[in-house]
Formats: structure tokens, sequence, C-alpha cells
């Protein structure tokens, strides 16, 4: 359903209609994994995507250079 018509999302809890694109969207805090709408990581969570983790704590997914991780941090 993501990126679908918003008729496709109308009774899905897990996904909402973004109104700018008309299109089925994740949530707020949520991101599309490509399956499904996991809630985004907080600080120092492995991460394997740029939108996983919390943008509203300013947080990205970032390559930590003592292990080679990827990791949320600031």
């Amino acid at each position: 359903m993501y990126n679908q018509s918003c008729s496709a999302c109308r009774e899905n809890r897990y996904q909402t209609c973004s109104s700018t694109t008309n299109t089925c969207q994740c949530p707020g805090n949520s991101y599309w994994n490509g399956s499904m709408c996991p809630l985004q990581l907080f600080e120092n969570a492995t991460c394997s995507q740029p939108d996983a983790c919390r943008s509203d704590r300013n947080l990205s997914c970032i390559i930590n250079s003592y292990d080679g991780f990827t990791q949320c941090l600031i």
C-alpha cells in the first residue's frame, strides 16, 4: 500500500494519507523499510537507512568511525 493512492490505505491504521501527495505514507516518527512502517530509532541504535533515525531529535544514520557500524547519532 505504501506510496499508492489514498484509497488503498483508508482502512489501514498503520499508514496515513498524505494530503500533499495523495498517497499512503508512514505516520510520524516511523519510516518505510520496504515492507512495513516501524518506529524510528533512538540515539545509538543500529540503523540501515537514512530515514530510520528520529529526525525530531536531529539524529542521522551515520557510520561510527570506531567500529564501522551504522548508528543513529547527532
